[in-house]
């Protein structure tokens, strides 16, 4: 083999490798999954809670879904709880509607006592 083309080869070989790096370190980047990210805030009396993707603001509940009155959750844990369920459903892919049976399971305070 003479060095012609061995300079040929070993050229072919760093193109293919810097090649197959840049296919892998793109593919890396770009399958990321994204996350929703939740966030309680203090509202009038109570608290409320959001839901992000990607840095944009994708919902905002002030209120308790689900009950009639437009009542902000009693407390921090609450929300978050909520917030979390919310959250969850969305990254698995479900429907976001938490239930009044869900509200139950995990303890929501529906009526604040101030």
């Amino acid at each position: 083999m003479n060095v012609k083309s061995k300079y040929l080869i070993l050229f072919v070989l760093i193109l293919s490798t810097s090649l197959i790096s840049f296919i892998v370190l793109k593919t890396d980047i770009s399958t990321k999954t994204k996350v929703y990210k939740a966030s309680i805030y203090k509202y009038n009396e109570g608290y409320g809670y959001s839901i992000s993707y990607d840095n944009k603001l994708f919902i905002k509940q002030d209120a308790i879904p689900v009950i009639e009155t437009n009542q902000p959750f009693c407390n921090f844990n609450d929300a978050q709880k909520v917030a979390n369920l919310v959250k969850e459903k969305l990254n698995n892919k479900e429907n976001p509607n938490v239930s009044l049976q869900e509200l139950k399971s995990l303890n929501i305070q529906l009526k604040c006592s101030n």
